[in-house]
Formats: structure tokens, sequence, C-alpha cells
């Protein structure tokens, strides 16, 4: 990784966490689009679609692999050699948890433009090189009632 790249993921997670000693977790919310619109310009049409999205984020190798599980209430995604993974460590050092994920929000954003309806962001959980994450879908009530 180039010293340049390793200012960036710094300067990145400064101010994320500048965000958060603010906000506190109330920050977690304010971050739900960030990095939706690069894949906008890259994915186009295939935007609410979440293979074509895991296809583009392994093609071009920004996750080393993505699996996912969908039920009625929730959408579970497990990330392998995230392009972003230096970030989510210096939050880890930081004994805090990623404030957000631009590939959860990507596929939170495939879950919206789908449903039109916003699903919700769990906490994050690092395993090694790997990220799970759990959105939370907004549910009708019919499907509460079941």
């Amino acid at each position: 990784m180039s010293e340049i790249s390793k200012f960036k993921e710094l300067l990145l997670f400064e101010v994320q966490k500048a965000f958060y000693d603010e906000r506190g977790k109330g920050a977690r919310y304010r971050l739900t689009t960030a990095g939706v619109s690069f894949f906008k310009d890259r994915i186009k049409e295939g935007m609410d679609d979440v293979e074509a999205i895991k296809g583009y984020l392994t093609e071009h190798g920004l996750v080393g692999g993505l699996e996912y599980t969908e039920d009625a209430v929730s959408f579970s995604v497990r990330v392998n050699d995230c392009c972003l993974k230096e970030i989510r460590d210096y939050f880890s050092s930081a004994n805090m948890q990623p404030l957000g994920c631009p590939i959860a929000n990507v596929i939170m954003n495939a879950l919206e433009l789908k449903s039109g309806l916003s699903p919700e962001l769990l906490p994050i959980d690092i395993e090694g090189d790997a990220c799970s994450f759990t959105l939370a879908k907004m549910a009708t009530s019919d499907v509460v009632e079941r």
C-alpha cells in the first residue's frame, strides 16, 4: 500500500472519529449514503440488484468475497478481504465499532430501491479479515403478525 493510500485511510478514519466524538452513535445514521454515489456512477442500472453489486465489488477487487442471506426481516452479509479493512482496523484499535460501511450502504441502497423502504444497519461484527453485518428491513404489518 502506498504512503498516499495510508494517509487517505487514516484521514477517513479521523474524520469519522471526529464526527463520532461530536455526535456519538447518532453519527452512524448520517453516514448511510457515504460511498453510494461512487457505485451509482459505475453500476448504473444494476443499483437495485445485489448480485450486480456483488459482481462489481469482486470483479474490481474491492472485496475478496461477499456472501449474503435474506429473510423477511433481515439481510445478512459477510464480506471477506475488503479494501476498507485498514480503516476498519483503525476503529478496532480505538476500541470503536466502525460507524458505517460503504459496502453496506450500497446494499442498503439496493434494498431501498427494490422495496421503497430503508433498511437499518445493525452493528458490524469483525471476524479476522472478514466483516459481517445485518440490515434490518422495514416490515409491513402482515410480516410482523407472522
